[in-house]
């Protein structure tokens, strides 16, 4: 009888520990959710720039390569998208131009 109550204590304390593993928060860049203003995310097809306009005399914020994530903002502009890129804990806003973005 002890050995059928050690053996459900347990395992009611493992569900119990995996509850908790289980019930701990999610970044929420790892849940795959955009933020509401995202129209979607992409990788770049090469290396850019976020410049601070949409120009490409404009200032530049930020250089990329292609393993960052580049959030679109707005396509409106004819040769740039609204995008958003983070770097580190720091996030820049800008505009980059849709031609290595991929389509």
């Amino acid at each position: 009888m002890l050995a059928i109550f050690a053996s459900l204590t347990a395992c009611n304390s493992e569900q119990r520990s995996m509850e908790v593993d289980g019930s701990e928060a999610t970044v929420a860049s790892e849940t795959g959710e955009l933020p509401v203003d995202v129209l979607y995310a992409t990788r770049p097809l090469m290396g850019g720039e976020v410049y601070r306009t949409a120009s490409f005399q404009a200032a530049s914020l930020l250089h990329f390569d292609t393993t960052q994530v580049i959030q679109v903002l707005d396509t409106s502009d004819v040769m740039f998208v609204k995008a958003r890129v983070h770097r580190d804990t720091a996030a820049y806003t800008g505009f980059v131009s849709k031609a290595i973005l991929p389509e």
